[in-house]
């Protein structure tokens, strides 16, 4: 508290400018899809059961164990990499600051005060940046002599454009937000708008599971000659790969309810009070 680090952010956006257009303007990166991982038996899967196969079980399982382990998970990043990918619609300029919704006016006020050229503020309870009239509050003037108006501020450097992202009337719009300079959201915000893209994903699963399921399912059917014929019940299949197809399926998944900040690739993203 009190060390600076707002305006330091400020100073950091406007030093960066120039850095941030030639960023928006670049095409954006693709990642490949990873190669699905090695799943081949080793040979104290058989030991046991396949005559005069050694049992290389205890030699083996430690290392081969740990070489799994690590193996999964670097195939675990490679595949939310990209999906991620997958998500990206656009490359934008704009510097994404996640802060408490106490702390957004605070982010308007160092903008207006510290900016050099004008700040257009759109989206939550931003204001044009104007100064201030007399006209609303009478204030009494004790002193008899007359008070000399303070000179208005000149303001001759680049506009800056900010949103905030927050609230009903917010605009998930990609395209929309990736054309300002600035876009500042709450951590309920991006956790409400994360935890509605999973549920998407997690229905769409269990809803074709469901139907998995239900076609699975034992019966009576009827030939072609009009015989009825016994339809057996197909074997449940096991939920091991889980894990595995959800993050895959997570990619260019129809069903999926995207969140809008995920889909931009920021130049910058702040984590204001992330304790």
């Amino acid at each position: 508290m009190g060390l600076g680090k707002t305006i330091s952010c400020v100073s950091l956006i406007a030093s960066t400018l120039d850095s941030s257009l030639a960023f928006a303007s670049s095409p954006l990166e693709s990642v490949p899809k990873p190669a699905s991982g090695n799943n081949a038996p080793s040979a104290a899967h058989f030991a046991g059961s396949v005559w005069g196969m050694p049992d290389v079980s205890d030699a083996t399982s430690s290392a081969s164990k740990g070489k799994a382990k690590a193996a999964e998970k670097l195939q675990d990043k490679l595949d939310m990499l990209y999906a991620r990918s997958c998500r990206i619609k656009a490359k934008s300029r704009a510097t994404l600051i996640v802060c408490p919704l106490s702390t957004v006016s605070n982010w308007e006020d160092q903008f207006r005060e510290h900016w050099k050229g004008e700040v257009s503020v759109l989206g939550g309870s931003g204001n044009p940046c104007v100064p201030a009239t007399s006209s609303t509050f009478q204030t009494p003037i004790l002193d008899e002599k007359a008070v000399e108006e303070k000179p208005k501020r000149l303001r001759d450097g680049r506009q800056l454009r900010v949103y905030i992202y927050h609230g009903n009337a917010r605009r998930p719009d990609p395209a929309f937000l990736a054309d300002f300079d600035v876009v500042i959201t709450t951590y309920a915000t991006l956790a409400s708008e994360f935890s509605k893209q999973n549920r998407s994903i997690l229905a769409a699963e269990e809803e074709d599971e469901d139907n998995a399921s239900s076609e699975g399912q034992g019966g009576i059917d009827i030939d072609e000659h009009g015989n009825q014929v016994v339809r057996l019940p197909k074997p449940k299949k096991t939920g091991t790969k889980r894990k595995k197809s959800t993050i895959l399926g997570q990619a260019n998944n129809p069903a999926e309810v995207p969140s809008a900040l995920q889909s931009i690739h920021w130049f910058r993203v702040v984590l204001d009070e992330a304790q």
